[in-house]
C-alpha cells in the first residue's frame, strides 16, 4: 500500500510492518532514512517517525502491524538538549539508569544515532545480560557504531564478555569486570561510551551492583529515567551536575515474564543456529571460575590411597591451602566415602563433582588475553581421553586461538532453549 507523508508529520509506526521509500526522507530513533532505503518492524515493536521531506513510501503490513498519525514529536525536547550537552562538554561516559520497560534501549539509541549525526564516535555497552541487544544471553556487550542503527541486535559486537549467567545475581563480580574491560576498550575506540543498564535497580543486590558500577566507573552524566523518584537512592552521593533526570514516556510498554523468556531463546537459537563440535585437549587450555583443574592432579600415590573408591573414581587434584581436594567420580560418593578419601588424603575438605553435570553448561571461550571470542555448550569432559567435547558457532579461524574456557551457571539444549542451571560454586 503506498502511502503519502508530509513533511512535519509524525507517525507511530507498529509492527510487523515493512517499509520501502520511494522519494523524501524520515527520522527513526535518530537515524535518517531516506529514497530507496527499507526498514522492516517486528511484531512487538514500535518505532516513531518523523517526516523531514515530504515522503511516499510502500507500506506492508503483517502480524498486526498498524501506522498510527500522532499529533506531535514523541521525542522530548530535552533528549536533543542532552545530545547538545554532550557535544559541548565532550562527555565520555553517560549511564543510564531505569527500572524494566521504560525506555533505556531506545533512548540509547537515539542519543548514540543523534551524536553519530554529529560526527562523534560513539560505542554502547549493554549490560542486560538476559535480554542483551548486543551479544547473546549470558554476556555483556559493546558495539562501536559506524553508522547509525535502529536495532542495535542486527549487528556485530565489538566485544563481549561472558558473566555465567542470564542474571548477574549470583555473578556480581563478573558483572563488574566485565563492564570496567568493556569500557576501557570503548573509550580506547570511542569519543563517546554510552552504558545501557538492565531494571535492577532496587533490593541488596540491585542497589549493590548499581552503586559499585557508579564508583567504579565515574560517569560524566548519569541520566535516570523515571516514573517518580524510584532511582534518587542510587545517586543520593553523586554530584548533581552530573544528573539528568528524564521522565519515562507513557508509550514505553511493557514486556511480561514469559514475553523475555521468549526474546532470550530467540536470541540464543539464533546465535547457536550453525553449530559445529570442537574437542579441546586439556593441556591447550585453562579454566577460569571453576575450582576444577586449578590444582595439583593426584599423584600416583595419591591415588593409591584412593583404590578403594575403584572404578568409581575419575579424576583427583589436590586444591590449594585449606580447599582440600577435589575428586570426579561417576556416581556421588556416600558420606562413608567422602569421609575416608578426606582421612586418606589428610584433608578438611572435598569436593564431589559427578561426571555427566557438565552437560548443555553455556562456556565462554576465550583467547589468551581474556577476550571472549563466543560461547560454546559443553557437552562432555571426557576424562578419559583428556578433552573437553563442546559445541559452538566459532569460525574455525577463532577456534584455534581458545586458551581458556569461563564456566557459567547456564544451560542451553542444542535448539538454544534453556535447559536448567548449574549452582555457582559446583565445579
Amino acid at each position: 500500500m503506498k502511502q503519502h507523508l508530509k513533511k512535519g508529520e509524525v507517525y507511530l509506526a507498529s509492527g510487523g510492518v515493512n517499509l520501502r521509500l520511494e522519494k523524501g526522507s524520515c527520522l527513526v530513533i535518530g537515524k535518517r532514512l531516506g529514497a530507496g532505503e527499507q526498514l522492516r518492524i517486528p511484531a512487538g515493536k514500535r518505532l516513531p517517525l518523523e517526516i523531514i521531506a515530504d515522503t511516499t513510501m510502500e507500506v506492508d503490513f503483517f502480524d498486526g502491524g498498524n501506522l498510527e498519525k500522532l499529533t506531535g514529536r514523541t521525542i522530548p525536547a530535552v533528549w536533543d538538549e542532552l545530545v547538545e550537552k554532550v557535544i559541548h562538554h565532550h562527555y565520555r561516559i553517560v549511564l543510564v539508569l531505569g527500572e524494566i520497560d521504560t525506555g533505556k534501549t531506545f533512548f540509547s539509541t537515539y542519543l548514540a544515532n543523534s551524536l553519530i549525526e554529529r560526527k562523534v564516535k560513539v560505542g554502547i555497552i549493554d549490560l542486560d545480560a538476559g535480554q542483551s541487544d548486543i551479544g547473546p544471553p549470558g554476556t555483556l556487550g559493546l558495539a562501536v557504531l559506524d553508522e547509525p542503527e535502529i536495532f542495535l541486535g542486527e549487528i556485530t559486537p565489538t566485544a563481549i564478555y561472558y558473566i555465567g549467567s542470564h542474571s548477574p545475581g549470583l555473578h556480581l563480580l563478573s558483572s563488574l569486570v566485565g563492564l570496567k574491560r568493556l569500557v576501557d576498550k570503548g573509550l580506547a575506540l570511542c569519543q563517546t561510551v554510552i552504558i545501557d543498564t538492565p531494571g535492577w535497580v532496587q533490593g541488596d543486590g540491585g542497589r549493590l551492583l548499581r552503586r559499585s558500577e557508579i564508583e567504579m566507573i565515574s560517569p560524566d552524566i548519569i541520566v535516570l529515567m523515571q516514573r517518580g523518584r524510584e532511582l534518587e537512592h542510587l545517586v543520593k552521593t553523586y554530584p548533581e551536575g552530573k544528573i539528568v533526570r528524564l521522565t519515562v514516556s507513557k508509550k514505553a510498554s511493557p514486556t511480561s515474564p514469559a514475553e523475555r523468556k521468549g526474546l532470550r531463546e530467540l536470541i540464543s537459537r539464533r546465535y547457536f543456529q550453525q553449530l559445529e563440535k570442537i574437542e579441546i585437549p586439556f593441556n591447550q587450555v585453562a579454566v577460569d571460575r571453576a575450582y576444577l583443574f586449578s590444582g595439583q592432579p593426584f599423584s600416583v600415590e595419591e591415588l593409591e590411597k584412593l583404590s578403594f573408591l575403584k572404578e568409581n573414581l575419575l579424576y583427583g587434584e589436590r586444591l590449594s591451602g585449606f580447599e582440600g581436594a577435589l575428586l570426579v567420580t561417576t556416581i556421588p560418593l556416600s558420606e562413608e566415602q567422602i569421609a575416608r578419601s578426606k582421612q586418606a588424603l589428610g584433608v578438611f575438605r572435598l569436593k564431589n563433582i559427578v561426571k555427566g553435570e557438565e552437560a548443555q553448561m553455556v562456556v565462554g571461550l576465550a583467547d589468551a588475553n581474556s577476550e571472549v571470542l563466543g560461547l560454546g555448550i559443553l557437552k562432555e569432559i571426557d576424562y578419559t581421553e583428556e578433552k573437553f567435547v563442546l559445541l559452538s558457532p566459532l569460525e574455525k579461524r577463532q577456534q584455534k586461538n581458545i586458551r581458556i574456557i569461563q564456566f557459567g551457571s547456564l544451560r542451553l539444549g542444542d535448539d538454544g532453549r534453556e535447559a536448567g542451571f548449574v549452582q555457582p560454586g559446583y565445579f
